[in-house]
């Protein structure tokens, strides 16, 4: 027991580093947002069709006609939440960016209230609302620097709101589809929505050689080993400790963006991140309620987890 909780904290933290390189990756390509997210997607559903030939994976067999609009629905929010929050790293800093997308797995217990039929318990509500206090922290110290600051940081929240919504969507696929499958068949759904929104925008499929070497890392590091390497440690280990990975995403893309991008962690950002992050802790579920199993979000997010 202590040799596999030992192992999945390992895989947790690889996790967390993978995932934590996805804004900087996205700083250091110069292809127009909506064209970086249909190649981070699509390369990744690229990466995914081999796994239909390992024998201990299930072939990826068509869903069926209630699932099939569920995983278009899927693809399509998951395509929201990456177009937006990949748009906001062109207009704000790396981290008011991931702090404001961190909080994702607020709107996702929000809104599952409604969906889903679950009862949010009370300090869900004031976790939510120590989050917002940090949220218009940033945003006003944000706006005070330019407008472009403010449309960077409503987007980010517009990325966390999408993504809620794969959440949710997520939970009642897994329940039918085994993940590899979920995974190829929304994750192409959301590259082929992309293409077509770049396309439809003016942009050009066409990427610059020197992009090629950062999407393929986007694809294989943040999206596929720290997705899959989120999911594989949710299994062996209570999702309250998965839970706390949303601490570090936020934090670690802060550091290497000072150090990388010469970006400066400025005092409203250091008190409004403290507060949102403050509020997804006091939200997460506790260790005695916490389940040992749980289906996936974007970016590898357990219930009340972090966003991919």
């Amino acid at each position: 027991m202590k040799r596999t909780s030992l192992a999945a904290g390992i895989v947790l933290a690889l996790a967390i580093l993978a995932v934590s390189w996805g804004a900087i990756l996205v700083r250091f390509c110069g292809s127009a947002p909506l064209v970086v997210a249909f190649y981070r997607l699509a390369l990744a559903t690229a990466l995914l069709v081999p796994l239909a030939l390992v024998p201990a994976v299930a072939a990826p067999a068509l869903p069926s006609a209630a699932s099939a609009r569920l995983v278009f629905l899927a693809g399509l929010f998951l395509a929201l939440h990456f177009g937006a929050w990949i748009s906001s790293l062109s207009y704000t800093t790396v981290a008011s960016s991931v702090v404001l997308v961190a909080s994702q797995p607020l709107f996702s217990a929000l809104f599952s209230g409604r969906i889903l039929g679950e009862e949010a318990p009370a300090r869900l509500y004031l976790g939510a609302v120590l989050a917002l206090a940090g949220t218009a922290i940033i945003m006003g110290g944000d706006s005070v620097r330019s407008g472009g600051h403010l449309k960077g940081d409503l987007l980010a929240l517009a990325g966390a709101a999408a993504g809620s919504g794969y959440f949710i969507l997520g939970r009642r696929l897994r329940r039918e589809m085994p993940f590899f499958r979920y995974l190829l068949f929304v994750d192409g759904t959301a590259a082929l929505l992309l293409g077509l929104a770049a396309l439809a925008s003016g942009e050009s499929l066409a990427v610059p050689r020197g992009d090629l070497p950062w999407l393929f890392l986007m694809a294989a590091g943040p999206t596929l080993v720290g997705h899959g390497s989120f999911i594989w440690a949710v299994r062996r280990m209570k999702v309250f400790y998965a839970n706390l990975a949303a601490f570090g995403e936020p934090i670690l893309a802060s550091v290497y963006a000072f150090f990388l991008l010469g970006e400066p962690l400025r005092p409203t950002w250091c008190v409004g991140g403290a507060l949102v992050l403050g509020g997804i802790f006091l939200a997460l579920p506790g260790r005695a309620r916490a389940p040992l199993e749980s289906p996936a979000g974007p970016e590898a997010s357990p219930p009340g987890g972090r966003r991919a």
